[in-house]
């Protein structure tokens, strides 16, 4: 009888677990751009390039927009904005010198326009309201063109995977920095949503959405 009991439990369980974090397509969900130099957004000025850091070194995990739970390697991720890897001696492989080689720096400089990120509301029965969450951020490239701002999507990163490690600056107090979700969940920072046919805001827009398949 307990051993029923037991899994009846469960089964409850599993369910509102279900219920509450429902199954994602990037399709489903909204999708926002921060633009990191309005003066709301600074704050946020050194969020790629943490990202970057971190996956370049393996630490963080990167996904494809239209496959959003296969994993793109940071070779891959090279080869798709038409990057080569550094020419290295046989000591620098790897780690901290690999990843700060100045050729990428020019590279990881393209990524500091933009941040976008994908939201959704969901139910939570436990406390019987709506929730809004965040689970992605994504990178954007961007690269001007003779005055004309060029952007394309980048890889995505989860947040359960980077909220604990990539930090904001907190302008009240430089010595405690802030977690990138506490910030998202706080929505300290201004965006603007991207609908599939434009960006509803007065804000300064890309010329061209050059919206991969892959990245």
């Amino acid at each position: 009888m307990n051993k029923v009991i037991i899994i009846i439990a469960f089964i409850v369980s599993f369910y509102k677990v279900q219920a509450q974090s429902p199954a994602l397509a990037l399709d489903d969900l909204k999708h926002y751009r921060i633009q990191l130099d309005n003066r709301s957004n600074r704050h946020l000025m050194g969020v790629p390039k943490q990202l970057l850091d971190g996956y370049c070194k393996g630490i963080y995990k990167a996904y494809y927009p239209k496959a959003i739970f296969n994993e793109v390697n940071f070779g891959d991720f090279l080869s798709h904005f038409r990057w080569a890897e550094p020419v290295l001696n046989e000591t620098i492989l790897c780690g901290d010198d690999y990843c700060s080689n100045a050729a990428y720096t020019e590279l990881f400089s393209r990524f500091n326009i933009y941040l976008d990120y994908y939201e959704y509301y969901y139910f939570n029965t436990q406390t019987s309201l709506m929730e809004r969450k965040v689970p992605f951020v994504q990178l954007v490239y961007s690269v001007d063109v003779a005055g004309k701002t060029y952007a394309s999507k980048g890889p995505l990163f989860r947040m359960d995977e980077i909220e604990k490690t990539i930090l904001i600056k907190n302008e009240a107090n430089n010595a405690e920095p802030q977690s990138i979700n506490y910030v998202f969940e706080l929505a300290r920072f201004y965006s603007v949503e991207i609908t599939d046919n434009d960006i509803k805001t007065k804000e300064r827009r890309t010329n061209q959405e050059d919206d991969h398949q892959e990245h």
